[in-house]
């Protein structure tokens, strides 16, 4: 017999699978917005008030227990549904914010950010697992999200969906999802499953100890007037006597232990337990997923860098160190348009802007101090590479020449 909590399990899976309304009240489930096929197979129009409890039975209520006629139709409902439906996600994507939130920029900022949509699927499998067992049936639905062939849990309250209507569309892989979903509810029910095979496990074995109890004192009877039987005296008229009656109680003795056997079949058909699952619905949602340009600029410099964002996990893939190509948490944009880390950024000994080793090789052949591009250059006529402090142009105002060589 199913509880008053599986009931309301049930109820408000079926509830929500439909894209209803629920309103739980302190005394009544309230269920609105229920689709109108619902409503046409149940033969009654919404709103539903719906209680779990007799005591709170009243006037405009429905009252669900294992017998009532609103289960049967919702079982009903179930057993006859197997629709294809395509919703698309939209997510009210926030491009700066996103890359502040998830970036610190250390010496620059975001001069322009652009994202370009690319669609992707995500599959609800939606299955009613039956449980049957001691003339008892337990129903439950459950849905299964797959990505990439990939179980997933995501959490769609962050977008915004709508329905797309009756489209074709191939996918080769759906059956493949189709297995991957199916073997994850078989994991999923397993702990529940396990749970009732022990419990019939141990009313059967009771059971089965009861008729063994029973039958044995049967047998045990049986063989105490054959016992008895045999004992008579050998006269003509009791050796007749005797042979009738041993032949009765050996054929009574086999009928009951045929009995018992036949119980102890009876019994294990009882508890035997039947196991079901069947896919109620297959919903086909396309989601976004975004490439995203971002322009980081500072005082001397400008990058561009490609970021993917995939909402349905909530990841962002973070760019890379230039160098030594760990991810980043913070953008610091050398002023030789590298992005660097911390441990391989360092500061230009003049000019104190950020640079990195890369573009720090050369020192000022005067000064002897690592410095930067934008503060150091090769004269064209020495070629020696100088702070530009100690360089002019030529008499065109083409080149830089040191002041030597000017």
């Amino acid at each position: 017999m199913a509880s008053q909590t599986d009931l309301r399990i049930f109820s408000l899976q079926f509830f929500k699978e439909l894209g209803a309304t629920i309103r739980d009240t302190d005394k009544y489930l309230e269920i609105t917005n229920v689709p109108q096929k619902f409503q046409k197979f149940y033969g009654k129009n919404e709103p539903y008030h719906i209680v779990f409890d007799k005591f709170l039975a009243a006037s405009g209520t429905e009252l669900v227990t294992s017998e009532s006629y609103l289960l049967k139709m919702m079982r009903a409902y179930l057993d006859n549904t197997g629709d294809s439906v395509i919703l698309r996600l939209q997510y009210p994507l926030q491009v700066d914010s996103l890359i502040r939130s998830n970036l610190s920029l250390r010496n620059c900022t975001i001069s322009k950010a652009t994202a370009t949509l690319v669609q992707r699927y995500l599959f609800k499998f939606t299955f009613q697992t039956t449980y049957r067992y001691l003339n008892e049936e337990e129903r439950l639905v459950t849905d299964v999200f797959v990505s990439d062939g990939e179980i997933v849990n995501p959490d769609l309250s962050l977008f915004k969906i709508s329905e797309m209507g009756n489209k074709e569309i191939e996918i080769p892989e759906l059956r493949e999802y189709y297995n991957t979903a199916k073997n994850s509810i078989r994991e999923n029910i397993s702990p529940k499953t396990n749970i009732i095979a022990a419990q019939l496990e141990g009313s059967l074995s009771q059971e089965i100890s009861r008729i063994n109890a029973h039958s044995e004192q049967q047998v045990k009877e049986i063989d105490e007037q054959l016992t008895r039987a045999k004992a008579r005296e050998s006269s003509d008229r009791a050796v007749k006597i005797r042979q009738v009656d041993l032949t009765a109680l050996e054929k009574q003795k086999l009928q009951f232990i045929q009995e018992r056997d036949f119980f102890i079949q009876n019994e294990q058909k009882k508890h035997a337990l039947s196991l079901n699952i069947k896919l109620l619905t297959t919903t086909i949602m396309l989601y976004p997923a975004y490439s995203l340009e971002v322009f980081f600029r500072s005082d001397a410099a400008t990058r561009l860098v490609i970021l993917s964002f995939d909402p349905l996990s909530q990841k962002i893939v973070l760019p890379l160190c230039d160098f030594c190509k760990q991810t980043l948490s913070e953008v610091i944009l050398c002023n030789g348009n590298h992005i660097v880390c911390r441990q391989c950024g360092a500061q230009c000994e003049d000019c104190g802007k950020i640079s990195c080793e890369f573009c720090l090789k050369q020192r000022c052949s005067v000064t002897k101090r690592r410095i930067c591009r934008q503060c150091g250059a090769v004269c064209m006529r020495c070629k020696a590479f100088k702070n530009k402090r100690f360089m002019a142009t030529d008499s065109a105002g083409r080149q830089l020449v040191c002041r030597n060589c000017s």
